[in-house]
């Protein structure tokens, strides 16, 4: 496992960070969400990041975007 996402569509191998302020005050904080992100792209995941103004004053671009990277994405089977 190569970390936990705010929102994943593993059927798709999209994950959604949501990027708040609050959350990144620190230096460590945000480096390591820039690792973890690496990770998962080298992984062959595609992240998505928002601010938290997306999410609350653009919600209709935040859903516009996703619905997109989904439409591109053929879902892969999971694994059980």
């Amino acid at each position: 496992m190569i970390g936990v996402g705010d929102v994943v569509f593993e059927a798709h191998r999209v994950v959604i960070e949501i990027d708040g302020r609050a959350y990144h005050v620190t230096a460590d904080r945000f480096e390591r969400d820039r690792e973890r992100q690496n990770r998962l792209v080298a992984a062959g995941w595609t992240v998505l990041r928002f601010t938290w103004r997306d999410l609350t004053e653009r919600p209709r671009y935040v859903i516009d975007t996703v619905r997109a990277i989904l439409a591109t994405r053929t879902p892969i089977p999971h694994e059980w």
